[in-house]
């Protein structure tokens, strides 16, 4: 399982319709409207790097009104 938070910033305005539009893909598990230098947090999971890498590449960043996507991969997580 590979897992990241993808930080996304949109067009002026446009947060609600990207965050619809990701909640609708599967590997998404959690999406956030945010305030400070990013408009969007979002949670994925995929079962493999490749799969992962197809996600942020082939699909959300080629979402209409996203400008930017800042990716972090989750080396270890402990889930209280």
């Amino acid at each position: 399982m590979v897992e990241a938070f993808v930080f996304i910033n949109t067009e002026i305005g446009a947060e609600d319709e990207v965050m619809e539009a990701l909640v609708k893909m599967p590997e998404v598990k959690e999406a956030m409207i945010v305030y400070g230098p990013y408009d969007l947090v979002v949670k994925i999971s995929t079962d493999t790097a490749e799969n992962l890498r197809k996600l942020i590449s082939e699909k959300i960043r080629k979402l209409p009104k996203i400008k930017s996507t800042t990716t972090l991969i989750i080396a270890k997580s402990i889930v209280k």
